[in-house]
């Protein structure tokens, strides 16, 4: 949900909310690479999307992964929210990320510890990937939320 916009010095403001899911699989959360058409940086990020005018996180997250990825969500837990600020397409944007565990044996794929396509709105593909919760960043693009990692390394145990 695009809550407000606006111009700070050139740079355009988007504040809003995803839904982001988070796979654990043993030592590993599926991520999706994606890459910002403007600075070409690559980023990995959660699965999920936007909350769209009047649902909420968990609907949003159920919709998204629905949509982008043909799966049907049980049980999820909801782990709290990300603040955090990142660039892309040539915005700042100011968003509030809402994470949910959800398990990989809801669906065969993920199971199976296959990394499934995602498919956007616009029809674009994007590669997902397991990645190591505890790793060494070196090697590996940023994650999104940038945070992330501290935010996952409790599930890693």
């Amino acid at each position: 949900m695009l809550a407000t916009g606006g111009f700070v010095g050139k740079m355009e403001i988007e504040i809003r909310q995803a839904a982001l899911c988070v796979f654990q699989r043993e030592d590993s959360v599926l991520v999706a690479e994606i890459q910002d058409p403007h600075s070409l940086a690559v980023l990995h990020r959660p699965p999920g999307g936007g909350v769209e005018e009047g649902e909420s996180p968990e609907q949003a997250v159920r919709r998204e992964l629905r949509e982008e990825l043909g799966i049907t969500l049980g049980e999820v837990l909801a782990l709290g929210a990300i603040d955090h600020v990142w660039f892309w397409k040539g915005r700042e944007v100011r968003e509030r990320a809402w994470l949910f565990l959800a398990s990989p044996s809801d669906d065969d794929r993920l199971s199976r510890g296959e990394s499934p396509e995602l498919l956007e709105a616009n029809g674009q593909r994007r590669r997902t990937l397991w990645r190591q919760i505890k790793f060494d960043s070196a090697g590996w693009p940023p994650l999104c939320p940038s945070n992330l990692a501290d935010f996952l390394n409790p599930l890693a145990g």
